[in-house]
């Protein structure tokens, strides 16, 4: 029996309320996430977004760190992550790694193509835009 059928959702916890409505503004304005369910209010304010197969939670909890401590960085998946980053950068938003062409050789022989790029989302969390080619 499978005991892992995927992902659910990734969480953030910002540090103050004015953090968490303008990572709400990157994720749902910027990137065109639909918000699934809103609850609380002030800094027990939380949302979860849908990216299509699973979720970004998103807590005004307040007082976290903004390092990316043992988690390195979640991946969105895009068909066009050219135009992901372009929307980013625009936004103003740090880009730290271009879109790049990559072909990962697999052991099984099979060869992976993939393009990728990465950028820093408002609460300091590292995102990787990812597409399978």
């Amino acid at each position: 029996m499978k005991l892992i059928k995927g992902t659910h959702h990734v969480a953030l916890k910002c540090k103050d309320t004015a953090m968490f409505e303008e990572v709400r503004r990157f994720y749902c304005d910027i990137l065109g996430l639909e918000t699934v369910r809103e609850f609380g209010s002030g800094a027990d304010a939380g949302l979860m977004l849908s990216t299509g197969n699973s979720l970004i939670e998103i807590f005004a909890s307040g007082s976290v760190s903004t390092e990316t401590g043992s988690v390195n960085h979640f991946a969105l998946a895009s068909d066009d992550v050219d135009a992901c980053i372009r929307v980013i950068r625009e936004a103003g938003y740090q880009i730290t790694a271009e879109p790049l062409d990559v072909t990962i050789d697999c052991k099984s022989g099979e060869h992976y193509p993939i393009r990728f790029a990465f950028c820093i989302g408002p609460a300091g969390e590292e995102i990787e835009i990812f597409c399978e080619k």
